[in-house]
């Protein structure tokens, strides 16, 4: 079947990091490994697999970029990365990567320091970096010459670029709103669900929790495991972590929460039901301090600065190099019938009804049911803690991996995907329908109906 994820669009257009891992003895390989993926991933991805298909896409100095380089580029990517990245875009990192290595060569760059500090700062062998490499598809030698380019970059494009003090007060001055930690509240809450009772039942039996409650706090935890029918937080005591009012629960949740004085339990309804949210600590809004933030400030400013001078930098080495794009600028005597070999990459983001119209000629099946709702572009945004997401994904079964998923949460952090941000996603799970946003469960039905696919 024709590649599906080529079709998915969403706006975020930040290549990300790639991490090298070792789940036993550290998170990351050291510093250098952070640099690398902060500024490498920015020019290009993961090296290719073997060529399995000659045919040529592109020519540098009259060396071939053959499409299976493409291709294994491309399936490589992750599903956010392939929403917003063309074949274009990977051609033009492919050709970058080839012509830096290639002055990294030529000034005979030395990788073994910085694979010895690698070694040393997470305490580890030699052989244990190769098999966590591999573990990431990557080879020793593909590694070494994204070292090669790294250091390549630093000790000469990039050997002259600093941020000064000044530099820092300045950004930070004139950026007040980026450094403003808003108000937080901690609150728990017990759930009780109209999908299997009336809204007068739910009301009435919220209603008998508040008045428990209101007797003696202290069983707070009791009446959570004994009446909350939320799965996401009836192991904690019905607590999620603290939010603010920017944050993605729902409205109506957010309000009473922020609205109750500390220790205050009131109700709520939301398209879940009734909730008793109890307001436990609140944090005010502050304004982070310049010496908490310099650092990354400093950071922030550098890897723009490195941006700037490695556009320049690349465009000049351009025009010095002979390069045949085929997909830009074809030459016809060698890039010939590769060039209609490599439109069909680009062909793959067009899925016409005309080849595969699933609403006339696939069986109903739950399978073929996400697979019209991906052509559809309907998207599933949602949350990796969400109890009412998993509901859904559990009503698709193994379908679900067919459907276009939107991860909004950020682990460990209160923020939301910049994705989330941008479509305005209010509450979990969410679906996107003919560019309307549709909160809450769906069932198969009401997805259908919406769709217009067919069940």
């Amino acid at each position: 079947m024709t590649r599906k994820k080529t079709t998915r669009k969403v706006s975020k257009k930040r290549v990300s990091r790639k991490k090298v891992q070792k789940k036993s003895k550290a998170k990351y390989f050291g510093l250098a490994i952070i640099f690398i993926a902060t500024f490498l991933a920015y020019i290009f991805l993961k090296p290719s697999e073997e060529i399995v298909n000659d045919e040529v896409v592109a020519f540098v100095n009259g060396e071939p970029i053959y499409l299976a380089e493409l291709e294994s580029e491309l399936s490589k990517l992750p599903p956010q990365l392939l929403q917003t990245l063309d074949q274009k875009t990977i051609l033009s990192q492919l050709i970058d990567k080839k012509l830096l290595l290639v002055k990294a060569l030529e000034t005979s760059v030395d990788v073994d320091e910085s694979i010895n500090l690698i070694l040393e700062s997470n305490n580890i062998t030699v052989e244990e970096l190769i098999t966590n490499l591999e573990s990431q598809g990557i080879s020793m030698e593909d590694f070494k010459n994204q070292l090669r380019i790294f250091n390549y970059l630093n000790q000469t494009v990039f050997s002259d670029i600093s941020i000064s003090d000044e530099e820092l007060v300045e950004y930070y001055e004139l950026n007040p709103s980026s450094f403003i930690v808003p108000e937080t509240v901690f609150a728990k809450h017990i759930l009780v669900s109209n999908n299997n009772r009336t809204n007068e039942e739910a009301l009435a039996l919220i209603n008998e929790i508040k008045a428990m409650f209101e007797k003696n706090n202290s069983i707070f935890c009791e009446l959570v495991t004994q009446y909350s029918e939320d799965p996401g937080s009836v192991a904690n005591c019905g607590e999620y972590p603290a939010f603010g009012r920017d944050s993605n629960f729902v409205e109506e949740y957010k309000e009473a929460a922020f609205s109750n004085k500390i220790g205050e339990a009131s109700i709520a309804k939301t398209q879940f039901g009734y909730h008793l949210i109890w307001s436990i600590e609140k944090t005010p809004e502050r304004i982070v301090e310049l010496n908490e933030v310099k650092e990354q400030i400093r950071t922030a400013l550098l890897f723009e600065k490195q941006k700037e001078v490695f556009n320049v930098y690349i465009k000049e080495l351009r025009a010095e190099t002979d390069i045949i794009n085929c997909f830009e600028t074809p030459n016809v005597e060698l890039c010939g019938s590769e060039k209609e070999e490599t439109e069909k990459i680009t062909e793959t983001k067009e899925i016409t009804s005309e080849n595969e119209d699933f609403s006339e000629e696939q069986p109903n099946s739950l399978e073929s049911f996400a697979d019209c709702l991906t052509l559809n572009d309907v998207k599933m945004y949602g949350a990796y803690w969400c109890s009412h997401c998993a509901n859904q994904k559990e009503l698709f079964e193994d379908a679900f991996k067919k459907i276009t998923y939107v991860e909004c949460a950020i682990e460990g952090s209160r923020e939301q995907t910049t994705v989330c941000k941008e479509a305005e996603i209010k509450g979990y799970p969410s679906w996107d329908i003919k560019g309307k946003i549709y909160p809450g469960e769906q069932t198969l039905e009401q997805l259908s109906e919406l769709s217009g696919c067919p069940l």
